[in-house]
C-alpha cells in the first residue's frame, strides 16, 4: 500500500511540474478607445468668421456607467468636483480598469503558487478482498502447500491519514513567469490610473459641453429680449402713425424666429444633461444644475519642450514600458524550458486496521527533470515569445512619438484658440455697439426693421463665434492638462476660472 501510494504522489507531482514548465506569454494591455476631441472649420454663412467648431467624441465604456444609489431624484445641483468625484466612482471604463487590475493581480498569485510549497491531506478507509488465483498463485503452481493456500485473501480493511507535500526550488520556468506576470500586474496598474485621466477628462469635457450649451441659451434669451423689445417699439411706432405694418410685420418675424431659436437650444441644453447624466453614474431622467459657468479669460500658452517632458511620465507610458519588460521576461521563460528543474515530493501520515493500531509511513523524493525532447514545443513557445516581445517594442516606441503628436496636437488647439479668443471678443464688442446704433436709428425712424434685423442676425453670430472660441479654448485647456497627464489637478481650476 505504502508503495501504491508513493507511486500515485510521484504520478501527482509529475504531472504539476508537466503544467508549470510551460512559459505564459503575458495578456497585452486592451486599446481601450480613448475621450477626444473633433475639430473643424465652420464655413461662412453659419457663422460670421470661418471659427473652429469642436466637439467630444467620447466612446464606450467611458460614455456609460452604472447607477449610483441617488441615480434618481430631485434637481440636482452640480459642481465639476462632484460630477468628477460620481465619474470616477461609476463610469464604465473605471470599473473595467479596476476588473482588469485584479484579474492581472491574481495572476500573480497564481504564478507565485508554482514556487511555493502545495499540502494537501486525506483520510480514506479501504477494504479489499484480493482473488490470488487471478494474479497466478493456485495449488498446481505450489504443489507443497497448495491444499492449504487459498484462492483468495479477505475481506481486510485498513485506515490511511495522509498529508502529502511538493514543491519546485528550481524552476528557472516559473520563476520568470512569476516575473512577467509581476510586470503585467504593474502595467495594470498604471494602466487604471491612466484610465483615471482619461475619465476626468471625459467628465470634464461633457461638463464644458454643457457649460457652453447654457451660455448658447442665456445668449439665445438676450436675444430673444432685443427682438421683443424691437417689436415692441414697432407696434407703439405703427400705432402713432410713425411706422407702417409691415415694419411691425417684419419685427414680428424676427422676434418668433429668435422664440424658435432659443426652444432649440433649450432642447440642445436637456439633451447634454443627459449626456452628463449617464457619464456619472445618474438616471437620463435626473434633472441637474451647473454651477459653474464660462469664464471670459484668455490663459498663457505654456513652452512645449516643457509639456514633453511632463507627458513621458504619464501612467500610458509606463505602462507600455512595464508591458515591454513583461514580455522579456516571458522570452526568458521560454527560454528557461530548456533548463533541468528540481522538484520536491513526499507524504507522510498513519496507516493500520484501526486509527488506535496504526503505524506511521512517509515518503520523500527528489526529482530531477532533465529535458531531453519535447517535440519542438520549446521552440514554438521561443518563437511566440520572440513575436509578443517584438510587438511590445514597436508598441513601446510608437507610443512615446504617439504622445508627442498628443501633446503637439493640443498645443496647437491652446494656441489657437487663445487668439481666436481675442478676435472674438472684439467681435462680438464691435456687432454689439452696431446692433445699439441700428435700435437708436430705428427708434427715431433713421432705420427700417430690416437694418435692425441684420444687425442682430451679425451681432447673434457674433455671440456665438465668442462662445464657441470660448468652449474651445477651455477644452484645449483641460486636452493639454490630459496630453501631459495632470488633468485631476489642472481640469477642477480651469473650468471653475481659477487657473486662466
Amino acid at each position: 500500500m505504502c508503495l501504491l501510494a508513493a507511486c500515485v504522489a510521484a504520478s501527482t507531482s509529475y504531472s504539476h511540474l508537466q503544467a508549470q514548465s510551460r512559459a505564459q506569454l503575458p495578456a497585452p494591455l486592451p486599446d481601450l478607445p480613448r475621450p477626444g476631441i473633433n475639430q473643424s472649420v465652420m464655413p461662412s454663412g453659419q457663422s460670421s468668421v470661418n471659427s473652429i467648431n469642436t466637439s467630444v467624441l467620447v466612446s464606450p465604456p467611458y460614455a456609460s456607467s452604472i447607477l449610483a444609489p441617488d441615480a434618481s431624484g430631485a434637481l440636482l445641483t452640480l459642481t465639476i468636483d462632484d460630477a468628477l468625484r460620481r465619474g470616477l466612482l461609476y463610469n464604465l471604463g473605471g470599473i473595467s480598469a479596476s476588473a482588469r487590475r485584479n484579474s492581472a493581480n491574481a495572476a500573480v498569485l497564481g504564478s507565485k503558487s508554482a514556487l511555493l510549497p502545495t499540502i494537501t491531506g486525506s483520510v480514506s478507509e479501504n477494504v479489499d478482498r484480493v482473488n490470488l488465483a487471478a494474479q497466478g498463485f493456485d495449488a498446481s503452481s505450489l504443489p507443497s502447500i497448495g491444499q492449504y493456500f487459498p484462492s483468495a485473501v479477505g475481506p481486510f480493511h485498513y485506515y490511511s491519514a495522509m498529508a502529502q507535500f511538493s514543491q519546485s526550488p528550481f524552476d528557472m520556468v516559473a520563476a520568470r513567469n512569476l516575473m512577467s506576470a509581476k510586470e503585467s500586474g504593474r502595467a495594470a496598474a498604471f494602466n487604471q490610473r491612466d484610465v483615471r485621466e482619461q475619465i476626468i477628462f471625459a467628465v470634464a469635457a461633457v461638463y464644458l459641453q454643457v457649460l457652453a450649451q447654457d451660455a448658447r441659451v442665456a445668449a439665445a434669451t438676450s436675444q430673444v429680449k432685443y427682438a421683443r423689445a424691437i417689436y415692441d417699439q414697432a407696434v407703439e411706432q405703427r400705432a402713432a402713425g410713425a411706422k407702417s405694418s409691415i415694419e411691425v410685420n417684419r419685427s414680428r418675424v424676427q422676434l418668433q424666429a429668435r422664440q424658435q431659436h432659443l426652444l432649440a437650444q433649450l432642447g440642445e441644453a436637456r439633451k447634454q444633461k443627459m449626456v452628463l447624466a449617464r457619464v456619472i453614474g445618474l438616471s437620463a431622467d435626473r434633472e441637474v444644475q451647473l454651477v459653474e459657468t464660462l469664464q471670459p479669460s484668455t490663459p498663457s500658452v505654456p513652452a512645449l519642450d516643457s509639456l514633453y517632458s511632463q507627458a513621458m511620465a504619464r501612467s500610458d507610458v509606463k505602462a507600455s514600458e512595464a508591458t515591454l519588460r513583461s514580455a522579456e521576461d516571458a522570452r526568458r521563460a521560454a527560454t528557461a524550458q530548456r533548463l533541468p528543474s528540481v522538484r520536491l515530493s513526499g507524504f507522510f501520515g498513519e496507516q493500520g486496521p484501526s486509527f488506535h493500531s496504526g503505524a506511521a509511513v512517509y515518503n520523500g523524493t527528489v526529482t530531477l527533470n532533465v529535458p531531453i525532447f519535447n517535440s519542438g514545443q520549446t521552440s514554438s513557445d521561443v518563437q511566440q515569445a520572440d513575436s509578443a516581445l517584438q510587438e511590445r517594442r514597436a508598441a513601446f516606441s510608437a507610443k512615446q512619438e504617439d504622445i508627442r503628436f498628443e501633446v503637439r496636437s493640443a498645443w496647437i488647439d491652446l494656441d489657437t484658440a487663445s487668439k481666436q479668443l481675442e478676435v472674438a471678443q472684439d467681435n462680438k464688442t464691435l456687432a454689439e455697439q452696431t446692433l445699439n446704433q441700428s435700435i437708436d436709428r430705428f427708434k427715431v425712424g433713421a432705420a427700417d426693421s430690416v437694418e435692425v434685423a441684420q444687425s442682430q442676425d451679425e451681432f447673434s453670430a457674433a455671440d456665438q463665434d465668442y462662445i464657441n472660441s470660448l468652449y474651445s479654448l477651455r477644452l484645449a485647456q483641460i486636452s493639454v492638462a490630459r496630453a501631459i497627464g495632470t488633468a485631476e489637478n489642472d481640469v477642477p481650476p480651469i473650468l471653475k476660472g481659477v487657473r486662466p
